[in-house]
């Protein structure tokens, strides 16, 4: 019987990983749970996939009529009893589904037959391991693709083509067999589900004297990680924590202020379960609101980091592994425009002028098209009435400024990698135009310095005021 911790071992980082950005699982109408399968009509005359299962045990001339078939004749008598033992049988009779079906032979790997299955795995964890060999919808050999399947367990499979048909670390050894209600696949392993939630995996993977693990329990998010979800973790590993508290002058977790430990940490999780076949170039929000950046342009990286193991599953999502710590933005756009080169005083100068500062320091969060001191010294010298900001005085000098200022903000956090060709609206109520080309063009102004991330939005530099 495998292990625990043989069946979650991590996997290694999968090379030139495809750029995809709808989830390979889309392919496979994949449901949740059961009662989101299609119901089929009972009153067709082929046989239901358990008839099919059973069947095998007497059709003889089987092998010989299946060019598909490497092994001999298989036989399903174990999961057919199973199926019947967890009240599993009429699910798989009666709806619309993908069987990934472990022959006698896998089974009897672990010491496990028709007699002695139930016995001893006991019902539950039979059930959840049966679920996991079964997704929604037909899927043919023909649609399948590299990638992660969601199953009716909750948790997903991985399909690799590679080199034969393999569903995780099992072979599928016989493909396509038709049956009224769906499709059946031998395969000759046995998939084992994670069991584990976040918390616990990664207690299990890198010990509860680890650096991560006290930093989740300083932050009071181990309950969040072990019941909430699905998300995806980008894990750093003990030496990106002892690099990390080095750099930053603190002997161990115990001295980060939990605040700030806090925000580190909600920086390297994301919602949802996001694989490596997911990712693709751009920025992925996290739950501390800020942005990380992907890029598949040389393995996988996020921000400046390398993801060093993928796709190690949860019962709750799934862990990324990397090499260093994910530092969040802490100032706010106020606060980082104020630091920036190319210099913002004239735009943050403008801003106080026009009462929009503490907006732009505690709102949001706001994408702010910042127009640089050279951009504005270049609109004052065109307008007819205004050398300076000293100029605008009088209530509707006000009015313009603020309007002009509220044209460069836009509501939300939008990155480079959000645009596209069209029209933005802004907090001014009119429009902007984005044009991508060999340059991003914001009306007739370039963005010089794009994704300049605050705690409260993002700052995309540009070299001229937009005037509405």
């Amino acid at each position: 019987m495998k292990t625990k911790t043989e069946i979650l071992k991590p996997q290694n980082l999968l090379n030139n990983l495809s750029l995809i950005v709808l989830f390979t699982l889309s392919l496979f109408l994949v449901s949740c749970s059961t009662e989101d399968t299609e119901s089929i009509d009972l009153m067709n005359e082929e046989q239901s996939i358990v008839e099919v299962l059973n069947s095998f045990s007497d059709d003889d001339d089987f092998a010989s009529r299946n060019a598909n078939s490497k092994s001999g004749k298989p036989k399903f008598r174990t999961l057919s009893v199973a199926l019947a033992q967890t009240g599993l049988a009429g699910t798989v009779s009666s709806n619309q589904l993908t069987v990934f079906a472990p022959t006698d032979e896998a089974f009897a790997k672990y010491g496990l037959n028709q007699r002695n299955i139930v016995s001893e795995l006991g019902v539950e964890t039979l059930t959840s391991i049966l679920l996991y060999h079964v997704v929604g919808g037909t899927v043919f050999s023909g649609d399948l693709s590299n990638g992660f399947v969601q199953t009716l367990n909750g948790t997903y499979v991985e399909v690799n083509l590679e080199s034969g048909v393999k569903i995780n670390n099992a072979n599928v050894i016989l493909a396509d067999r038709e049956a009224r209600n769906g499709v059946i696949h031998a395969i000759d392993d046995i998939l084992f589900p994670p069991t584990m939630n976040i918390t616990e995996l990664a207690i299990d993977s890198f010990g509860i004297e680890s650096s991560l693990v006290k930093a989740v329990l300083a932050a009071q998010l181990e309950g969040v990680l072990a019941n909430g979800g699905p998300f995806t973790v980008f894990a750093p590993d003990q030496n990106a924590f002892d690099i990390f508290l080095a750099d930053n002058g603190f002997g161990n977790v115990d001295q980060v202020p939990v605040d700030l430990l806090t925000q580190v940490l909600l920086y390297h999780v994301v919602d949802g379960t996001v694989f490596s076949t997911d990712l693709s170039n751009g920025y992925v929000s996290t739950l501390n609101g800020a942005a990380v950046n992907v890029n598949l342009d040389s393995g996988v990286m996020i921000n400046d980091t390398n993801v060093i193991a993928a796709n190690i599953q949860a019962t709750n999502g799934v862990v990324h592994v990397i090499d260093k710590v994910l530092f969040p933005p802490t100032m706010s756009l106020v606060g980082v425009a104020s630091g920036y080169a190319p210099e913002f005083s004239i735009l943050l100068e403008a801003a106080t002028k026009a009462g929009l500062a503490d907006t732009l320091m505690n709102g949001g969060p706001y994408t702010v098209f910042a127009p640089t001191n050279d951009a504005f010294i270049t609109l004052l010298s065109v307008l007819e009435d205004y050398d300076s900001l000293d100029d605008f005085d009088t209530p509707e000098d006000i009015a313009f400024l603020t309007s002009v200022l509220l044209y460069h903000v836009v509501d939300g956090r939008v990155y480079s990698s959000d645009l596209s060709n069209g029209l933005v609206t802004t907090l001014n109520g009119a429009d902007v135009s984005v044009s991508l080309g060999s340059n991003v063009m914001i009306n007739d102004a370039e963005v010089i310095i794009p994704n300049v991330q605050a705690t409260n939005g993002v700052i995309h530099a540009i070299n001229a005021v937009l005037v509405p």
